[in-house]
């Protein structure tokens, strides 16, 4: 029985009905407890009625209109839809136009789960797909794997799965998802971390279902700002810049197209500046008041969203959803109620950054351009007064928005003049060549931070909030009154920028704030090809942060990655993302490694840290792909060895072995051009080591020239091994190890991607044979055959194994073989640390 609507839910519903004009509002209502928790508004009527949509609520929600004249009692219209929603387990409530009085005419149905079972899904992957699909063919641990996730599903429980590449991960999660929505009527989001992998499940997977007779509704939802606004496409096309005019242009054209315009699908560059111009943002929304909200690109999306039993998201939107949702608000994604987060290894990094707090001059900058006069700006300040008048506003009111645009635009001019100054300022104590300068509690009472940072941080802080505080003065200022639609852009500028300042003001707060919990540093980077420098505080561990929003919140979490454990062991991944306990499996790659693959490991090159290694390096890189005739990517761990060793391979390969390097190009073009051509060098850094798929000959040799171990002077790294040390762990080995070893695996996996392909890994760093922890680096790699010996040897090897079956016009020298070392059978290193 509903006995309240929740305050949140209330307020929602309330400012709705205020914008509407107090007219008819129809919501849908998530009920917890006997209480309507969140609404989401979905149309808007005229005084006297309201079109319901019969087919968007679910069973065990409510439908929610407001009766204008507060007489809560139903009309016979209200009964006849009532008893429809009713019929379908959907409750039926009336309220007044405060959202504070109800009339509940229909209680919602109980809202059990339905399980799907092993059985079902067992039947799915063994007689439908290969009824309906010609070719099709069951995978044991493609559907040991479904059955492990429906399990979780149906008893909402966490569970924790590594799958090896051809496992058929994404089918493997991507049927029980879709069954247990289908039965139960609701929403299983599955969250990414690329958009690589977000555009394999919408058209390669989700088709196989709907072929398969799945009556199966699935939408992309991407964040806000990856969409355009087609209201301020309008505006931007008076444009001043004849550069950002022609790209104005070509984005129009674009839009039109597209039924909902969102960055990914560009299949040309826009600079950030003309995207600025163009994308939906929240603060400059008129939402329902918009001309062009019935085919807004964004609420476009967010209606396919509503409407789904699968929604595709990636982990940053997820991250703000449930941070959203653990502050008491409505969240950004519909209600969902199971989650599967696929490129799980990604997750910790992604809600650091989700928690973090970061300024730079440029985005102060930014936040005001649009209240200045200049060229790509529209002195919004200075079209208030207008605003104001068009809009038949009282005359004092106008007068007083007027005084207070006045005083905020000193404070703006001020800002904005100082700005680039004041951050040069706090750059002088950041040594040349010291990228980063870290804020420990001891720091603070060095002359340094005394004298300079700090004062110069709290005139930063000062400034952005009392600029804030005079922006905020002018919608004080208007108070109720309404600006007509077509006059109301300049007062968003200004909301806009008053919140992003606002949120500036709290970043550099937070960097002036020494906490235990946090990690605080100075950056030096480079904006718009200027040296620039970055405040920064995040936060040490986000362990506690996931149980609240996540663990704690929501049932059925499914985390799943070819990478998530440790020579089989979960330990790291649990407890660096705050889950106690859960069910686990590995599926290992069904391919055959052994035959397959080779790993060798070159013993008389210099260690890493050692002189002569760089040259070393590249010279056996060179020859290694100049033995593989091409065919290979070259995973680096840093910009600056991209550059080394695409120059070296550059100056030393012959012209028929083209190289391509990291910052060419986008990475989607450097790929195609790397399959077209077949036997170039691809050289790169962290985007190529995961999410990387080269089938085939075109990709036959993965080097690798270091261990991919995080940079230990990074401050946020430094703060959680200081953090694990002062609670008498070994940072190494609880968390720089089985970080490099997770990232290894990754870089070691862009080799085999099918079971006809084949190929060769290079690792030259030969830690991973002099040291201890070698045994746990190799222990966690695939079964390839392995040798470890003097690089001519290696290299003899090499040339063996690709006379074994040569890929296409290659061409070996005679040799005789050699014997391979064989896979270490050794006890497991993990145990006991």
């Amino acid at each position: 029985m509903i006995r309240r609507i929740s305050p949140e839910a209330s307020t929602t519903m309330r400012a709705a009905i205020r914008e509407a004009g107090g007219v008819e509002v129809f919501a849908i209502g998530d009920v917890a407890d006997e209480v309507i928790t969140a609404v989401t508004i979905t149309c808007r009527g005229q005084a006297d009625r309201v079109n319901a949509l019969v087919d968007r609520p679910r069973k065990g929600q409510v439908v929610i209109h407001n009766h204008p004249s507060g007489d809560l009692r139903p009309s016979d219209a209200d009964m006849s839809l009532a008893g429809r929603y009713g019929e379908n387990g959907v409750g039926f409530v009336i309220v007044d136009s405060d959202a504070r009085k109800m009339n509940v005419v229909i209680e919602p149905a109980e809202k059990g789960p339905v399980c799907v079972g092993e059985r079902e899904v067992e039947r799915f992957f063994r007689e439908i797909l290969p009824a309906t699909m010609p070719g099709w063919e069951p995978r044991e641990p493609q559907i040991a794997m479904a059955k492990r996730v429906v399990g979780a599903l149906d008893q909402g429980t966490p569970l924790l799965i590594e799958a090896g590449t051809g496992t058929g991960k994404s089918l493997a999660y991507l049927v029980p998802s879709a069954l247990w929505a289908l039965a139960n009527d609701g929403r299983v989001v599955i969250a990414t971390h690329t958009r690589a992998l977000q555009a394999q499940l919408m058209s390669t997977d989700l088709p196989v279902l709907r072929k398969a007779g799945l009556d199966l509704r699935a939408a992309l939802l991407e964040g806000r700002g990856n969409y355009v606004c087609r209201r301020r496409l309008e505006l931007a096309q008076h444009e001043p810049e004849e550069a950002l005019r022609a790209e104005i242009a070509a984005l129009r054209d674009w839009s039109d197209t597209e039924q909902a315009a969102s960055r990914s699908s560009l299949s040309f560059r826009v600079s950030p500046e003309a995207w600025d111009a163009v994308l939906s943002d929240g603060d400059l929304s008129l939402r329902h008041q918009c001309e062009h909200y019935d085919v807004c690109h964004y609420y476009t999306a967010r209606r396919n969203a509503a409407g789904a039993h699968v929604i595709i998201v990636n982990h940053a939107l997820l991250m703000v959803d449930l941070s959203v949702k653990a502050e008491g608000g409505t969240g950004i994604l519909p209600k969902y109620e199971r989650l599967i987060l696929d490129e799980a290894q990604h997750v910790e990094d992604v809600a650091t950054g989700a928690l973090s707090h970061r300024v730079t001059p440029l985005a102060v900058r930014r936040a005001i351009s649009s209240l200045r006069p200049g060229s790509r700006s529209r002195a919004s300040l200075t079209r208030l007064t207008p605003a104001c008048r068009a809009s038949k506003v009282p005359p004092e009111v106008e007068q007083a928005v007027g005084h207070a645009a006045s005083e905020a635009d000193a404070l703006v001019g001020t800002l904005y003049a100082e700005v680039d100054d004041t951050f040069a300022n706090l750059a002088d104590p950041v040594a040349a060549d010291q990228p980063a300068l870290r804020i420990k509690a001891e720091y603070e009472s060095t002359d340094a931070w005394r004298l300079q940072i700090k004062p110069v941080a709290e005139r930063l802080a000062s400034l952005l909030q009392s600029t804030a505080a005079s922006l905020a003065a002018i919608r004080d200022a208007l108070g109720e009154h309404t600006i007509r639609p077509e006059d109301a852009q300049a007062f968003l500028d200004v909301d806009r920028a008053q919140r992003r300042l606002v949120k500036h003001t709290d970043a550099t707060l937070a960097f002036l704030t020494d906490s235990p919990d946090s990690c605080r540093w100075m950056e030096q980077l480079r904006e718009q090809n200027n040296p620039s420098l970055a405040l920064s505080a995040a936060p040490i561990d986000v362990a506690a942060s996931l149980r609240k929003v996540l663990w704690d919140v929501l049932p059925g979490v499914v985390a799943t990655s070819a990478t998530l454990s440790v020579a089989g062991d979960f330990r790291f991944w649990r407890e660096r993302h705050g889950l106690e306990a859960s069910d686990e499996a590995v599926f290992p790659s069904p391919f055959d490694h052994y035959r397959n693959a080779l790993l060798g490991v070159p013993r008389d090159l210099p260690a890493p840290d050692q002189p002569g290694y760089l040259e070393a390096s590249a010279r056996i890189t060179m020859e290694a792909i100049h033995t593989a005739g091409g065919g290979a990517f070259v995973l680096c761990t840093s910009v600056r060895a991209v550059r080394e060793y695409a120059e070296a391979c550059r100056r030393g390969l012959p012209p028929h072995i083209p190289v391509l390097a990291q910052g060419d190009a986008a990475r989607p073009i450097l790929l195609d051009r790397f399959r077209e051509l077949q036997d170039a060098v691809l050289v790169g850094t962290d985007s190529f080591w995961e999410g990387v798929s080269v089938k085939g000959d075109g990709l036959r040799l993965v080097v690798i020239p270091r261990l991919p171990f995080r940079v230990p002077t990074e401050p946020l790294q430094q703060a959680r091994h200081e953090r694990i040390a002062a609670q008498g762990g070994d940072p190494f080995k609880a968390l720089t190890l089985p970080q490099a070893v997770l990232k290894l695996r990754q870089g070691y996996g862009r080799l085999i991607r099918s079971t006809t392909d084949r190929g060769v890994v290079l690792l030259l760093d030969r830690r991973v044979i002099d040291k201890s922890y070698g045994r746990v680096v190799l222990a966690a790699l695939p079964p390839a055959r392995r040798l470890s010996a003097p690089w001519a040897r290696v290299r003899e090897e090499m040339h063996r194994f690709y006379a074994e079956r040569p890929p296409v016009g290659w061409r070996p020298p005679a040799a005789g073989r050699l014997q391979p070392e064989e896979p270490d059978t050794g006890p497991d290193p993990w145990e006991g640390m």
